[in-house]
């Protein structure tokens, strides 16, 4: 045993002989009650007088001779003693079994002995398993357990089959770049380039744009009888194709039919769009309607109209136009749309600003340095961060998130927030699964010195002090391995308490500037009234239904990292 092992063994050791309290134990030989007394620890609780007499009063021992019993009180000598008789013959414990309908599970219900009659085995329950057929999925632990009496009464499961494993469907593999969201990396100095967001790609003609994927086989099941499962196989994708495609003879690729902007929407059809490359849209070109991709190198002028089934993009600032797409729109500069120009998305809308403008995206809207005077409404996200990551003025609303690095400004610009559906929080449970960690800690030093000595004991004899050890450790691991199971129990109550569901919060890197008006459903406002609140702030529907505001971010979904530290329906 390494030194380490044996350190941590003896202090186990310790700590239990110090702290273990005095136990007996009534046995019957041949019919006769034998009773044994073992001292407590130094700090432990000694075995009492009226306990000993409440177990001989359930065993209905006669007989007794109390001074014999007090004489074995006092002398705590842990051996046995004779102290009287067993009423009846002595019946050994039983194991009922119960296999389930579909041969899957096998629980046994273990019945206690009578008349101090002994305990099943292992052997013997492993041989009655044996009898009843079951071959497959035994679970050494349960068994171990059953052998040792732990729960009487209590349904344990003993074998488990194992359940067959359907084989992998098919899939699609796009070999063109298709980011499902846009690539928005940092410098050092936490600024977002968005002029390279990998959105705007081209392929040739001929072009491979997806293959397709064999299905994965599956794996067989095998109940406890030992009976083999089949499993289901996988099926083979079937393609989702848009215009501008076509299939191989094979039927297994996919390639473009012209020179254009591969695409792949939400539901997995994939196309190719045409491009439509101005140089400027003015009145020589007029209004521009196209099917595909529209970009547009330099300027389009005031008044303007761009609409397209497909996407647009814009390599210069914008002012007072009017653009519509049903895929992305992305302005490599701003938006100035002086109260009267609108650009609307039927997917994601990416500039590095905008000013007296209004923007809709079905899905989200990401701005690099600010929002002024704007109206921004997203059906998911508003995202203004990246360069300065101010909101001042106007109105933004999301339906799930939004998320700045400003919000407001110091001269008290009035700037209203709308966001989501109210969330629910759950219950703090660090402290569970603090608790839950710092056991299982203890568990798997305890099981190292267990195994260790396991392993010992197959290439040397162990020495008497060991021996005596591995005992010991296994009352300590049967007792961590309860506190681990009552643990469990209480994390899953408390979850199952709340009913999760997505939660939507707004979110400010820096500051909240008095001006700020926010609300997460109806009548649910937090106003920022007399001076600026320093980030970070997050603010999302507290447990009391009122809006909370913390420095914690909560998860996008499920569980938030940590309930509100503040809950407040305004702040000074």
């Amino acid at each position: 045993m390494s030194d380490s092992i044996r350190n941590f063994t003896e202090s186990l050791l310790k700590d239990l002989e110090e702290n273990e309290n005095g136990f007996f134990k009534v046995e019957n030989l041949d019919g006769l009650a034998y009773l044994t007394i073992f001292p407590a620890g130094k700090k432990g609780k000694e075995v009492e007088y009226r306990e000993i007499l409440k177990r001989l009063d359930v065993f209905k021992i006669s007989g007794i001779a109390e001074d014999e019993v007090k004489r074995i009180l006092k002398s705590k000598d842990s051996e046995p003693h004779l102290i009287g008789k067993w009423p009846g013959k002595p019946e050994a414990s039983s194991l009922d079994l119960k296999i389930s309908e579909d041969k899957m599970t096998v629980h046994g219900i273990l019945h206690p002995p009578k008349f101090g009659g002994k305990l099943l085995t292992r052997d013997e329950i492993l041989a009655q398993l044996q009898v009843s057929g079951i071959v497959f999925g035994i679970i050494e632990e349960s068994i171990l357990k059953l052998s040792q009496a732990d729960d009487y009464g209590k349904r344990t499961l003993v074998a488990q089959g194992e359940s067959p494993i359907p084989g992998k469907d098919g899939d699609i593999r796009i070999l063109f770049q298709h980011p499902g969201a846009p690539t928005l990396e940092e410098d050092e100095f936490g600024r977002v380039d968005f002029k390279n967001i990998q959105i705007i790609q081209s392929v040739k003609k001929n072009q491979k744009l997806a293959e397709k994927v064999s299905p994965s086989p599956g794996k067989p099941g095998k109940n406890v009888k030992g009976e083999v499962l089949p499993f289901e196989e996988g099926k083979l994708a079937e393609w989702k194709l848009g215009p501008n495609v076509k299939i191989s003879e094979d039927g297994n690729l996919v390639q473009s039919l012209i020179d254009g902007r591969p695409l792949i929407d939400r539901f997995g059809v994939i196309r190719v769009d045409e491009v439509c490359l101005l140089e400027n849209v003015d009145f020589s070109t007029g209004n521009i309607n196209f099917p595909g991709t529209i970009i547009v190198e330099e300027s389009i002028a005031d008044g303007f109209t761009l609409e397209t089934d497909g996407s647009i993009i814009v390599k210069k600032s914008v002012g007072k136009v009017f653009l519509k797409a049903k895929g992305d729109i992305v302005l490599s500069g701003g938006f100035m749309g002086r109260n009267g120009g609108m650009i609307e998305s039927g997917a994601d809308i990416y500039a590095k600003f905008i000013e007296q403008g209004k923007m809709i995206a079905k899905n989200s809207i990401f701005i690099e340095e600010a929002a002024m005077h704007s109206e921004l409404i997203a059906g998911e996200s508003v995202v203004v961060r990246g360069g300065r990551g101010e909101i001042i003025g106007g109105q933004c609303v999301a339906g799930k998130m939004i998320t700045c690095t400003k919000l407001g400004a110091i001269v008290e610009t009035r700037t209203v927030l709308s966001c989501g559906m109210p969330p629910e929080l759950l219950s703090e449970l660090e402290d569970l699964k603090s608790e839950i960690r710092k056991n299982q800690d203890i568990l798997k030093k305890v099981d190292t010195s267990i195994q260790k000595l396991s392993d010992d004991s197959q290439r040397r004899s162990l020495s008497p002090e060991e021996k005596d050890s591995l005992p010991k450790l296994q009352a300590i691991r049967q007792k961590y391995s309860s506190i681990l199971e009552n643990l469990f129990a209480q994390e899953q109550s408390a979850i199952l308490s709340f009913d999760p569901d997505k939660n939507s919060f707004i979110e400010v890197e820096r500051e909240i500037f008095p001006g700020v008006e926010a609300n997460l459903g109806r009548n649910k406002k937090f106003s920022v009234k007399l001076k600026e609140i320093p980030g970070p702030s997050f603010l999302y529907l507290g447990g009391d239904g009122q809006i909370a505001h913390s420095k914690v971010k909560p998860k996008r979904l499920g569980l938030l990292q940590e309930e509100s530290s503040e809950s407040e329906s305004s702040a000074d």
